[in-house]
């Protein structure tokens, strides 16, 4: 597999650059090549372009110029778009841009990227092996999976005693943020907003 730039703010919310390092390592996992991520135009053979309304300075100038229409992400909620885009920046022909409405929806397209080429996001919890490809392929056009329906969308850690603390202690020394980093990204892949805590 070529290796390939992802062009992206990292003025953009930390979460979203939690989730593009983890999609980085998902294309690893995939293909045995990981992409570089960039802050700049000048990055070589830039294939992705992500980030969030409003935050991102590559976002805002695609929306701008009209080749991301604004109605598709101004005042949505968690809302992500996914399209191929021409001549989207100097000297780039093409290239996959995931445009999110809000931090949630940005992490939310990241994650649809990383399912749609294999990686389940079940991929650590349940062991689900991650499906190898040398080649991958992007279908042109728009992609959105629109608003959640439903505001709230989570999990309640029930029984945490004596099974998940047994077990969270040995593998990440107890509750700790370690551990709900795991747990954020399984509820963020799954694109859930919401945390009951046991």
């Amino acid at each position: 597999a070529t290796t390939f730039s992802i062009l992206a703010d990292n003025n953009d919310f930390a979460g979203v650059n939690i989730a593009l390092k983890n999609l980085l390592s998902d294309f690893e996992s995939i293909s045995g090549t990981k992409p570089t991520l960039s802050n700049s135009l000048s990055a070589e053979n830039i294939k992705l372009i992500i980030g969030t309304y409003g935050e991102s300075t590559y976002i805002n100038q695609l929306v701008r110029s009209g080749k991301i229409d604004k109605n598709d992400l101004h005042a949505k909620r968690e809302k992500f778009i996914i399209q191929i885009i021409e001549n989207p920046i100097e000297g780039t022909d093409k290239a996959l841009v995931i445009a999110g409405s809000d931090m949630r929806g940005t992490i939310y397209g990241i994650y649809e990227l990383s399912s749609q080429i294999g990686v389940s996001p079940w991929y650590y919890w349940a062991d689900v092996p991650v499906v190898k490809s040398e080649k991958l392929y992007i279908k042109t056009g728009k992609y959105t999976a629109g608003e959640p329906a439903v505001r709230y969308r989570g999990i309640f850690l029930n029984d945490e005693a004596p099974a998940l603390s047994g077990w969270s202690k040995a593998t990440f020394g107890g509750f700790n943020h370690l551990f709900y980093e795991k747990v954020f990204e399984l509820i963020l892949r799954l694109k859930g907003n919401f945390l009951w805590p046991a």
